[in-house]
């Protein structure tokens, strides 16, 4: 039965005519609509201008800080001074939460790699206290305080990587 309806089906499209005129009427609109250009200046220019802008202002905070200079008050952001760990109660549940998963997913690898693993954990987070304790000494240093936060993403990076590597795997039916 699908067989003859198939048959039907391609006898009827093969009846189609291969081309269609539009109506007289209709034909004006449909040819100005396939001789129009697309207009690629605007996007290109602002696109451009744009680029110009942030190679300038990347250009103003290089020449700033080889100049030994402090950047401008407009661009100084008030950063708190403190590089104790976070203690906002929503942060450290959230915390608490991840490294549960972490925890619970980290069990289920063989001990060579967890071992591993708890090994590159330990690495982070003395650096991280490493680094914490030389902004203390030099708190001005952005260099530090790129690498301080650097150390957390790397941390919370392990935990995502443990838990992706530990997800089940996704049956398809």
């Amino acid at each position: 039965m699908t067989d003859r309806r198939e048959n039907d089906l391609d006898r009827l499209i093969a009846n189609l005519p291969r081309d269609i005129a539009p109506p007289a009427n209709v034909w004006p609109s449909v040819a100005a609509r396939l001789s129009r250009t697309p207009r690629h200046g605007p996007p290109l220019a602002l696109a451009a201008s744009i680029a110009i802008a942030a190679a300038v202002l990347a250009s103003v905070f290089t020449w700033a800080v080889l100049q030994g200079r402090s950047m401008p008050r407009a661009f100084q952001t008030t950063a708190a001074a403190s590089f104790d760990e976070p203690s906002d109660p929503k942060y450290l549940r959230a915390r608490e939460s991840v490294e549960k998963t972490f925890r619970d997913r980290l069990a289920l690898l063989d001990p060579a790699t967890r071992a591993k693993i708890e090994k590159s954990l330990a690495v982070i987070r003395q650096a991280h206290q490493d680094i914490r304790q030389a902004l203390t000494a030099d708190p001005q240093s952005p260099v530090l305080e790129q690498l301080w936060e650097s150390t957390w993403h790397d941390e919370f990076d392990l935990y995502d990587r443990v838990v992706q590597a530990t997800q089940p795997s996704m049956i398809r039916i």
